[in-house]
């Protein structure tokens, strides 16, 4: 009888081990396909709550390339507001130094038994975290995942923490290369898409707007004299510059409209099913923020101005990105010698 149970519960096992080992087959494949940074850390977490049937997760990372101390990026499940920026995780730390050789998920109830990680662990309080999983790439750990209770209050069992670690590798090395894959295409400055993939993007968004028939417009912008600004205050104030005002065209698009620094003090933005009049006041949103902001100076706020140009795709007359970007560039000259500060449009 014993012999029987014991088969039937060694069956069942190999079962859950294949089941598991298929999931996350398709889970890592799933990963992999994924370079956009935002929906890669998506999946990574939905996974984990789809796979391990948990209220709440969250994952903490070294989001900013000039940056090395570790963030709450994302989170799932939490209906109270929390500040994430109180969780702050040192890069050398010993909770990090401890995962980085280590390499295991951890239940919070063993990593409380050392007095040495009480302190950072009290950081992690809002998270009420019950399982703490490294993701290790390359023997160097680049980020956490933290997961709260399972939702039927079941412990996690040695099958879970196995399948976590194993989904924690898959996870770590798609951020790798996600991260690899952002340094390659957004300018460091202004946090903007670099020239080479703004036009690559613009090439299928004008593919995409020729086969669905919808509007496509682009705004070119230019900070006007900023060579006199840069005379000024130095270069260093001008990459401040730079930098905010690449913040505040973030702050001003949708997440579908691409924008890039297209060179220098100039900055380009690909507005899709946007027609000539929405891409205007758009820009003329942007160009009143910019004018109004009171950029960091030394000791006063400064201020600066833009000229922006609008154009909107015309499939009669443009046949290649540079056309488009082109008609745009006239209308941002049109603005400048109008008198700055301004919003022009080519119609």
């Amino acid at each position: 009888m014993n012999h029987k149970f014991d088969s039937r519960q060694s069956s069942e096992d190999l079962e859950k081990k294949i089941f598991d080992l298929r999931n996350l087959i398709e889970i890592g494949m799933s990963l992999s396909s994924t370079l956009e940074f935002e929906n890669l850390v998506e999946s990574i977490l939905y996974s984990i709550i789809g796979q391990m049937f948990v209220e709440r997760v969250a994952i903490i990372l070294q989001v900013d390339i000039d940056v090395n101390n570790f963030y709450v990026h994302m989170c799932k499940g939490y209906d109270e507001c929390f500040d994430k920026n109180t969780i702050i995780v040192q890069e050398n730390s010993p909770l990090v130094r401890f995962f980085e050789s280590d390499g295991k998920p951890r239940k919070i109830a063993e990593l409380v038994q050392n007095p040495i990680f009480l302190a950072e662990l009290d950081k992690f309080q809002p998270l009420d975290p019950e399982i703490f999983v490294p993701m290790v790439s390359k023997e160097k750990i680049n980020g956490l995942l933290i997961l709260g209770r399972k939702i039927h209050g079941t412990e996690f069992t040695e099958s879970d923490l196995d399948f976590l670690k194993d989904l924690a590798r898959f996870a770590a090395i798609a951020v790798e290369n996600s991260r690899l894959y952002r340094m390659a295409t957004v300018d460091r400055k202004t946090r903007l898409y670099v020239h080479h993939f703004f036009l690559e993007r613009l090439d299928e968004e004008i593919k995409r707007c020729q086969r669905y028939e919808q509007p496509l417009s682009v705004i070119m912008c230019d900070i006007d004299h900023f060579k006199q600004f840069n005379d000024t205050y130095g270069h260093q104030q001008g990459d401040v510059i730079l930098k905010e005002i690449g913040a505040l065209i973030r702050k001003n698009i949708r997440k579908m409209d691409i924008a890039s620094r297209f060179g220098g003090e100039e900055f380009s933005i690909a507005l899709p099913e946007t027609k000539l009049n929405g891409a205007h006041a758009v820009a003329s949103r942007i160009r009143k923020q910019v004018e109004a902001y009171p950029f960091s100076g030394l000791k006063d706020p400064l201020h600066v101005t833009i000229s922006l140009g609008v154009a909107e795709y015309d499939k009669a007359r443009d046949k290649s990105p540079e056309d488009l970007l082109k008609r745009a560039d006239t209308a941002l000259y049109k603005a400048k010698n109008s008198g700055r500060n301004r919003v022009a449009m080519f119609k």
